[in-house]
């Protein structure tokens, strides 16, 4: 465990300051949220149970699948714009209607509002207004990016006047001394001049993003929409590899924090800010860019990674069938050595491995005869990081009325050995248990429907829908994103 994204920095933890944090959080529930969902059985604070700084720690033991709590959004928007062909979603109900079919909102504001009927949304009507009077550059297109992508820091304007500003005080902030991209992109592209209070609210929020934001998934026409949402009590806890919690999204975009292992009165609850089937060192790599830190949590010590081996490579000697991983994992210079021959190989050599492996396991198609073949002629480790991820795409991606019954049974393999990797880590009922039980059951079903199976088979084959139906729902349970047909 590690540095946490969601506190006020490097700030001296009293119990006063403490006090205020939590009488805004259980404040901002009760006004945010349901009041029976959300009853308080955890603290912010400091001591010998938090990894570092302020974390939230369980005055109550929780049992797996129990929810922890129920957070409410305080900031959501669409995801920044990166280039040109990327298509903007409505930043008033996010439905995305396509590049070529988005307009510009009837107010004059130069966002990409879907329809007159979200131009006119109450919800739209003081951020329309604010920006139509900064007379925003659109140079003859529909709407404005840089408005857009300014959504953000926009509304924390919003926020600064409501009646849980303090949130953008005690919330941590990304250090960086250069500008914030958003708002001088905003700057250039308007008419007005900032004014000196709002730039500085809008970089503070851009920052508190940067530092705590979550992505949050809507489901909009049938797809699934990536927003960004500032859920400022869930902020507070700190990220473990191996965390304790997992969360899914409501109708309402309320984050519903459950536990996904026992949790204990007076033990942390953590959450996680990275892919936890990453190896740990892009793991580390992502947690450095992206939250400024380096995670020492007892499994980034672990080279072997509770026996997953996420990060390893096969040996090149010959006749040689161990594996190379690195000796401190903690050290991205670290020498890499093989458990069977010993042989020793230097970061320099990793590194440039890694260049020309990355490439071709992009360049996979995922045919399962030709995966096989590559990854015996390349000599790639089966159970790498890069092959667990082309695994999970092919999963996501594959739909199993049109795969053949060797793509099935592949999925079905896949789906297995991703799950057995889940349990090796230790993850509990984490979401992507969930996920990966939902589509074996799936495959499992289009097995049944394409043969005539004997009786004996057929009832192995419905007691391993049941018992995957059972983890889905216990797992998935509350999720607006995710469909589950009841079984009977």
């Amino acid at each position: 465990m590690d540095r946490r994204r969601g506190t006020a920095g490097d700030r001296p933890d009293d119990s006063d300051a403490e006090d205020r944090v939590n009488r805004c959080a259980t404040a901002y529930l009760r006004d945010a949220v349901e009041p029976s969902v959300s009853a308080v059985g955890w603290t912010i604070g400091s001591g010998p149970a938090v990894s570092a700084g302020r974390g939230v720690v369980a005055t109550k033991d929780y049992a797996e699948g129990d929810v922890i709590l129920v957070d409410a959004p305080l900031i959501v928007s669409p995801r920044t714009l990166t280039g040109v062909a990327e298509s903007p979603v409505c930043p008033v109900c996010y439905v995305a209607p396509g590049l070529a079919a988005t307009g510009s909102c009837a107010g004059g504001c130069g966002l990409p509002v879907c329809s007159d009927r979200c131009s006119n949304d109450p919800a739209h009507a003081d951020e329309c207004r604010y920006v139509r009077r900064l007379r925003p550059k659109t140079d003859g297109s529909r709407w404005s990016a840089a408005v857009y992508n300014a959504v953000t820091a926009i509304r924390g304007l919003a926020v600064n006047g409501g009646a849980h500003k303090s949130f953008l005080d005690l919330l941590q902030k990304k250090f960086t001394d250069k500008p914030t991209v958003e708002v001088e992109e905003l700057k250039k592209n308007i008419s007005m001049k900032l004014e000196e209070e709002d730039e500085q609210i809008m970089t503070i929020t851009c920052k508190i993003m940067d530092a705590n934001c979550f992505e949050t998934i809507i489901t909009r026409n049938n797809k699934l929409i990536s927003l960004k949402g500032l859920y400022p009590v869930a902020s507070f806890m700190n990220h473990c590899c191996v965390p304790n919690t997992m969360h899914n999204f409501n109708e309402k975009l309320q984050m519903i924090v459950k536990a996904s292992l026992p949790i204990y009165k007076g033990q942390e609850i953590t959450t996680t800010y990275t892919h936890l089937l990453w190896s740990t060192s892009l793991r580390q790599n992502h947690l450095l860019t992206s939250k400024q830190f380096i995670c020492t949590c007892y499994r980034c010590c672990d080279a072997e990674e509770f026996g997953t081996e996420l990060a390893a490579l096969n040996c090149t000697v010959k006749n040689c069938s161990g594996r190379v991983l690195p000796v401190n994992p903690l050290n991205k210079f670290s020498v890499w050595q093989c458990k069977e021959c010993h042989k020793l190989v230097t970061s320099v050599e990793i590194t440039s491995l890694l260049k020309k492996l990355c490439p071709l396991m992009n360049s996979i198609q995922q045919c399962p005869k030709r995966f096989e073949t590559i990854l015996k002629t390349f000599n790639i480790y089966r159970n790498s990081t890069f092959v667990v991820d082309l695994r999970l795409k092919f999963i996501w991606k594959s739909k199993n009325n049109n795969l053949s019954l060797e793509e099935l049974l592949y999925k079905e393999k896949s789906c297995v050995e991703v799950l057995n990797i889940v349990q090796k880590l230790g993850l509990g009922q984490c979401r992507l248990l969930g996920l990966i039980s939902l589509e074996l059951l799936k495959v499992i079903e289009e097995k049944i429907d394409r043969f005539r199976w004997k009786t004996k088979t057929l009832n192995i084959f419905k007691e391993q829908i049941s018992n995957l139906y059972k983890i889905s729902v216990s797992v998935l349970d509350g999720d607006a994103n995710t469909s589950i047909t009841k079984k009977p």
